[in-house]
Formats: structure tokens, C-alpha cells, sequence
């Protein structure tokens, strides 16, 4: 659920976004992105797709796991140290 650098059209302004808040929304939707609300040019309010938002609490609840945590941390340190194996490698390695 990463998202990329924000472009220009994911901001709009307070009265903009009432006044196309359906075309915002379904634009949302379908992009699956964010939409930041400003009030006088400063971000306010994030406006999501439900799914994404579902999401991002799922990951949120993830990140308190510290089995998982630990993890993903031994993982980041494996990686680092070259300890890694390439695609067809892990297919011979599994069977696959």
C-alpha cells in the first residue's frame, strides 16, 4: 500500500472538494489514491478509498506484533549482509 510522492492533483482545497466531492471521490476510487484536503493551502484532512483505509489499519495493527517485528528486522539485516537468493534458486529450493 505504499504510495508515490504526491503529485499536485492530490491536493484540493476545503471548498473545491465540497463542491466535487463526487467526482473526487470516484477519481479516488478508481485510482485507489489518496486526496489531501487543504484549508488555506496546508493539508487538513485525507480523503481514501475504504479499502485502502481497511488497509492501512491492518498494517497498523501488524506493526504491533514484535514477533513479526523482529521479523522483518533479522530479515532488513539478512538483506544488508548479502544474504539473499535469486528467484530460480529459491524455486530449486522449494521444489518448484
Amino acid at each position: 500500500m505504499p504510495y508515490p510522492v504526491h503529485r499536485e492533483d492530490d491536493f484540493v482545497g476545503r471548498r473545491d472538494f465540497r463542491e466535487r466531492l463526487p467526482e473526487i471521490m470516484e477519481a479516488a476510487r478508481k485510482k485507489k489514491s489518496l486526496v489531501f484536503i487543504t484549508d488555506r493551502g496546508k493539508p487538513d484532512a485525507v480523503c481514501m478509498p475504504v479499502e485502502e483505509y481497511e488497509a492501512f489499519v491492518e498494517l497498523l495493527e501488524d506493526m504491533r506484533d514484535p514477533e513479526l517485528i523482529s521479523m522483518v528486522k533479522k530479515s532488513r539485516r539478512e538483506i544488508e549482509k548479502g544474504e539473499v537468493m535469486e528467484l530460480e534458486e529459491l524455486r530449486d529450493y522449494l521444489g518448484l
